[in-house]
């Protein structure tokens, strides 16, 4: 918001520059020494002349304010773009942190399945429904995990 802020504070001393300089041309002209069909041509070269460094003052102001415009054009779309990469840098981290929170996830979920199937195959197996001790430390007596168990 600061830079619409500052960009109509330029366009406010834009307009106001522009109107000043448009009421001197004005008054150069009205001021043109023009008696009947007779002019004094001394007095209408320094007219025209004043006419011209005003407008020569005005363009040299113009170009200036473009210039300055372009200059914090640039600065606004350089300090978005840098907060654009910022935003995307957070995203990449956020991203990459959540990709290994997920895969954790994932061996956890893996490890639960694993110690639920041999649970279920252990209780199976023992007529009293406890617990045995583990005789195989390898789990090599554990089958793979499928559906017509549950």
């Amino acid at each position: 918001m600061a830079y619409l802020e500052e960009w109509a504070l330029l366009e406010r001393d834009h307009s106001s520059s522009l109107h000043g300089a448009i009421e001197a041309l004005k008054a150069s002209t009205l001021r043109l020494p023009v008696v009947g069909a007779i002019a004094d041509i001394q007095s209408l070269k320094d007219a025209v002349g004043s006419a011209v460094d005003v407008m020569q003052a005005m363009a040299s102001s113009i170009c200036s304010l473009l210039s300055k415009n372009e200059i914090r054009i640039k600065t606004i779309v350089h300090l978005q773009v840098e907060e654009m990469n910022s935003l995307v840098v957070e995203i990449a981290d956020v991203t990459a942190k959540e990709r290994a929170l997920l895969e954790q996830c994932r061996d956890f979920l893996s490890t639960l399945a694993a110690m639920q199937l041999e649970n279920a195959y252990i209780t199976t197996k023992s007529p009293t429904g406890h617990q045995q001790p583990d005789n195989n430390p390898d789990n090599t007596h554990l089958k793979p995990f499928s559906s017509d168990l549950q």
